[in-house]
């Protein structure tokens, strides 16, 4: 038996856990199910995208800080990329993601969200004072967090379609169940915690009834209508072809019978391009390919959450403030910088009864051992203001680099691994694959229109160089 719906009454708060699912970076999704202890005692279904990701995210891991890294942040930015929308779940009843840990340099009123950057003044970050806002957080969670609500109760179907509660929205959500035998049907109660929160997100992106295998941990034997993912090809046909405006050159080393991918060689640009999908919220990438171009219900909740709230931020969170890719060739954009200002102090403000002046009180620092920071000046005894220092930098500058060293060429295979690149390297590897040389051709230069389409072949193919760079449409 399956789970036909969900009824969430109150204020619907693990319903707005679930559309926030739309707000997290790709890289976050892998290490909360990493770390999900269900995570390895369920034996998930097959997802290209999900094993992508994976892949992705282990080869950014591997990869030597020496080797390939502009500084030892820049691979810290891409394994715990920041959501975009950080301050709003913090907001949340249930928020399976820890907020952003803050590090200051007191010499130089500088603060970074990463340990052991280098401040400007040549200094590593190190000291982490007391954050006064963090006291009591999630006592604080709030109705409507994503979504407008006015206190509705919600349905939620086993495919992650989302509806206000009525009695019309509880007959069409049975209708479309395909359930014949009403007397078949009971009313259960389950308790949604963390871990059931964490399997929904993993069944959310690979399975039709992620419900039914997070709650029941088993799969629905109904003969429900199979609605399959949209190939990639068919779903961006229909989105307006992009311009050339962001070129980046590499060249494809694929054979001529089998039109394989063998290797890219790509410099810094495209390197950073890939690896900044771990960075992409979903929201964004279902903005880009649109909700059919995913396995599993991700499309569906997106579709819920424009139906429930067009304005919603989840519908194109972007990219996190100071983690965008330098050249991006796809229109994802980087938030803004946050209106807010940390202040730092060494105390907080205690007012005492004064003895010298009767009936009157005095305002004495409360010495806190580390120091402490907030972003309401009031709460700090004699407040410093704090500047953020921009992670991606090397030595302390202010300049924008990118996530990889510059001035270096790259090897990429079909499965995104990623390594430097030397002619002895290429030879060696071309010696392993045993393949003759007039077997191979070189193809060059890729464009927005293509990076789009590796985008897509990422949720799809497990040869996502091979796929992506076939070119799925050509622009009119």
């Amino acid at each position: 038996m399956g789970i036909m719906f969900i009824q969430r009454g109150g204020h619907g708060y693990h319903t707005i856990r679930v559309h926030g699912f739309l707000s997290l970076p790709l890289g976050t999704i892998v290490r909360l199910l990493a770390t999900n202890s269900n995570e390895k005692q369920q034996q998930s279904e097959s997802s290209p995208f999900l094993e992508n990701i994976k892949h992705l995210y282990q080869t950014v891991q591997n990869l030597n800080s020496d080797d390939v890294w502009n500084n030892n942040v820049c691979k810290q930015m891409l394994l715990h990329p920041r959501n975009p929308c950080e301050a709003l779940c913090a907001k949340l009843f249930l928020n399976v993601e820890p907020s952003s840990k803050v590090f200051v340099c007191d010499s130089c009123n500088r603060f970074t969200t990463f340990q052991n950057l280098h401040c400007t003044c040549g200094k590593p970050i190190n000291k982490q004072p007391k954050n006064l806002d963090s006291d009591g957080q999630g006592n604080n969670a709030q109705n409507g967090v994503f979504v407008r609500e006015n206190g509705s109760l919600f349905l939620v179907s086993d495919d992650l379609k989302i509806v206000t509660d009525s009695l019309l929205s509880s007959v069409q959500m049975l209708i479309e169940s395909w359930y014949p035998d009403l007397t078949q049907l009971e009313e259960v109660t389950h308790n949604i915690g963390k871990n059931e929160i964490l399997n929904l997100l993993k069944y959310a992106l690979t399975s039709r009834e992620p419900l039914t295998n997070t709650i029941l941990a088993t799969s629905s034997k109904s003969n429900k209508k199979d609605n399959p993912p949209s190939q990639f090809a068919s779903a961006v046909r229909a989105l307006p072809c992009p311009s050339n405006r962001s070129k980046m050159d590499i060249k494809v080393l694929q054979t001529k019978s089998q039109k394989k991918t063998i290797i890219a060689e790509a410099n810094e640009d495209f390197v950073d391009f890939i690896f900044s999908f771990l960075t992409m919220p979903l929201g964004s990438i279902v903005k880009l390919l649109g909700p059919n171009s995913f396995a599993g219900c991700v499309g569906n909740l997106y579709k819920s959450v424009e139906n429930l709230d067009p304005t919603s931020v989840l519908l194109n969170p972007g990219v996190a403030h100071q983690f965008g890719c330098l050249n991006q060739p796809l229109n994802i954009s980087e938030g803004q910088p946050p209106h807010t200002r940390y202040y730092y102090g060494t105390g907080i403000p205690n007012k005492e009864y004064s003895c010298t002046h009767f009936g009157n009180y005095e305002t004495r620092e409360g010495m806190i051992e580390g120091g402490v920071i907030s972003k309401s000046r009031g709460s700090i005894y004699r407040p410093k203001s704090l500047y953020q220092l921009y992670p991606r930098s090397v030595n302390g500058s202010e300049d924008v680099i990118g996530f990889v060293k510059r001035a270096t060429l790259y090897g990429i295979g079909d499965d995104l691994n990623v390594k430097p690149l030397s002619a002895n390297s290429l030879l060696s590897y071309l010696k392993v694959l045993s393949l003759p040389l007039d077997d191979l051709e070189v193809k060059v230069s890729i464009g927005e229109a293509e990076a789009l389409s590796f985008l897509g072949a990422f949720l799809t193919s497990r040869f996502t160089l091979t796929s992506g760079l076939k070119r799925p449409f050509e622009c009119a």
